[in-house]
């Protein structure tokens, strides 16, 4: 099982009050968010210092990226999890890369279903990248699809966030259920901030051109963010079938027949 991929899972899960009188201790509060960033893979200089900045994993671009630079990568990484942004017309490159370090495979919907014919992606967390304007209608399918996709990411580097960003946002988390990654710009405000959140949003992606610092203090501002509105965390919403209405037969209109 993919280790992002169980972060989210279990980052949200509530825990049952301890049993018994033990003492109370105190723990820190946990962020609302999981902090993610892209990378190129091909500098040292771009994985320093990640996980001292409070992020979670690297997406790396397997465009062009060789075996040697994925190794250092994963060297330079140490405990954050590393997954591969994978082309759907280089899909290709992207198995010869794989390797049981690999945490996490992305790809978009024209990704071939062939890409799945071997061994290589089994293991690696699945992660769907989709357009937030999709109709209702087909966010619904994302759970029936193979191979079974663990989160879906979303595109919202937009500039400025929109209340219209932030419906299809919310769209995309209730029709199909699954976590929701964003990618988004390193230069997000207070209010955006919680708007993400608020919208079922479960991780951000910043662009790899962030600085360490910059991680560090995205991290910091989501730690200082209020709690979250319990009305508004909520499960996604049920996905009732379609029901099929037909026309009532018709019954006998003549009475009994009485015996005289």
């Amino acid at each position: 099982m993919s280790k992002f991929i169980e972060k989210l899972n279990s980052f949200f899960k509530k825990s049952a009050p301890a049993m018994g009188f033990r003492r109370a201790t105190e723990t820190a509060p946990q962020p609302t968010l999981l902090v993610a960033v892209e990378s190129t893979g091909k500098s040292d200089e771009e994985l320093k210092g990640l996980a001292d900045s409070g992020a979670v994993a690297a997406f790396v671009d397997s465009a062009g990226l060789t075996s040697s630079a994925l190794a250092k990568c994963l060297k330079s990484c140490g405990n954050i999890s590393i997954g591969l942004l994978i082309a759907s017309a280089k899909y290709a490159n992207g198995a010869k890369l794989m390797t049981p370090d690999v945490d996490f495979i992305v790809f978009d919907l024209s990704m071939p279903v062939k890409a799945f014919d071997g061994k290589e992606f089994d293991a690696a967390g699945k992660i769907l990248a989709l357009d937030s304007a999709m109709e209702a209608s087909l966010l619904r399918t994302v759970n029936d699809l193979y191979p079974s996709i663990n989160a879906v990411m979303i595109d919202m580097r937009v500039t400025p966030m929109t209340l219209e960003n932030l419906v299809n946002c919310r769209k995309v988390a209730d029709f199909t259920g699954q976590h929701v990654i964003a990618q988004v710009n390193k230069s997000l405000t207070r209010a955006e901030l919680m708007a993400l959140r608020d919208s079922r949003v479960k991780s951000l992606v910043l662009p790899a051109d962030t600085s360490a610092a910059e991680l560090a203090r995205v991290v910091n501002d989501i730690s200082e963010l209020p709690a979250v509105d319990k009305k508004k965390d909520q499960g996604s919403i049920a996905l009732i079938p379609r029901i099929e209405t037909r026309a009532a037969a018709k019954e006998d209109e003549g009475g009994d027949d009485d015996d005289d």
